[in-house]
């Protein structure tokens, strides 16, 4: 693997009250030695900046399934492929707006946001896969244009790309632009280590580590596909192990990747999900993040019949959704729009609590459907 010291650029570097007060002005030699008090004093202001220095505050976006090149052709107009880039060119108009959103009204969010105020800016977003609609030469080159790395207009905060199964196999122009993209993060600092081959990558934000491995977590072609072919994970599960080694059993782990946990997958079988998480049972994993469903989730891993047949008495772990970024024919017709879907979970972990809650660019801007309360999310990420 390709190992690069901690992240230089971590909002880890950002927090710290010693950054913007004068180290001099709070110096104990600088105060009259003739009362106690103003040295009691300048070792307390000393004492909490290093508090505050220690604090974490981090927040990051998860989207998946943007599909670019996508051509609703038995639409009434057609909705081309270029009409639904530019759809997509204005759904992240609408994401650059959420920082400075007002946190849900009401509910655990709510209250676990008191006081801290609006959403902040992302330290990046993730995009769990399926990046194009078939993933060719063109698409992947519309996806990295729309999409850099580097963060795209008026965002500007990277983006990590992970390769689904509508992208293509391990030849193929995206997951080859992956690895490129991914060697410009590594050389820029965004991410930490990458596998032998570039594909997969990890990184750390504020003491949470990140880490993604694209597709699936597995060793091995699926039986009867071609090692070029997309059921090639390429390594991926000896990757995660790799990197699970070098972080504590307690420290904050989030997991990326594109397909679903569920029992009934029948995209990686069961002994492949047996295998993670018997990698994983032994760490603090606060969040498994995942595409493929297009639809808007908060689960459980593993579900009932893999927990049992697991053993079932091992850890579960939350997983995420946040749905499709992309918008669906419905009647012969594309949803209008560009709020149409505006998909996103938004997570923040301020100290040991994070929360999640999902941004859709509805009036308000939170979820407020009937599955709302399910998907809006608090948690203490401290091992006890």
């Amino acid at each position: 693997m390709l190992p690069l010291p901690e992240d230089k650029h971590s909002p880890d570097n950002r927090y710290s009250i010693l950054s913007v007060l004068s180290p001099r002005s709070f110096s104990p030699y600088n105060l009259s030695m003739r009362s106690p008090l103003p040295l009691a004093l300048s070792l307390l202001l000393l004492g909490v900046a290093t508090c505050a220095h220690a604090a974490r505050d981090l927040t990051f976006y998860l989207v998946s399934d943007v599909h670019v090149g996508m051509d609703y052709r038995k639409t009434t107009p057609p909705f081309g492929s270029e009409a639904f880039n530019s759809h997509v060119a204005q759904t992240l108009e609408v994401l650059g707006k959420v920082p400075g959103t007002e946190w849900p009204p009401s509910g655990p969010v709510a209250e676990a946001m008191k006081g801290k105020g609006p959403v902040p800016r992302p330290a990046g977003m993730i995009v769990a896969g399926d990046l194009t609609e078939v993933g060719n030469a063109k698409q992947w080159q519309d996806f990295d244009r729309l999409l850099p790395w580097q963060g795209s207009t008026p965002g500007k905060y990277p983006t990590y790309a992970l390769a689904g199964n509508h992208d293509g196999g391990s030849a193929g122009p995206v997951r080859q632009g992956l690895r490129e993209r991914n060697r410009g993060m590594l050389a820029a600092g965004l991410v930490a280590t990458l596998s032998d081959d570039a594909l997969h990558s990890a990184w750390t934000w504020q003491g949470v580590h990140f880490i993604n491995v694209n597709l699936y977590p597995g060793d091995g072609v699926k039986a009867g596909a071609k090692e070029t072919s997309m059921w090639n994970p390429e390594s991926s599960l000896s990757f995660l192990k790799s990197r699970l080694a070098k972080i504590g059993a307690t420290e904050p782990v989030v997991i990326a990747m594109h397909l679903d946990f569920s029992a009934r997958s029948t995209w990686w079988d069961q002994p492949k999900r047996k295998a993670f998480y018997e990698a994983i049972k032994g760490h603090n994993i606060i969040a498994l993040l995942h595409g493929h469903t297009h639809d808007i989730t908060r689960l459980r891993f593993p579900e009932d019949k893999d927990y049992a047949d697991f053993g079932g008495t091992g850890p579960r772990f939350d997983c995420f959704s946040a749905g499709a970024f992309k918008p669906d024919a419905k009647e012969g017709q594309p949803f209008p729009g560009p709020r149409y879907p505006c998909e996103c979970y938004v997570f923040r972990i301020v100290d040991d609590v994070l929360v999640a809650a999902h941004y859709t660019a509805e009036p308000g801007g939170w979820n407020t459907s009937k599955h709302a309360p399910q998907l809006t999310f608090v948690k203490d990420i401290k091992v006890k």
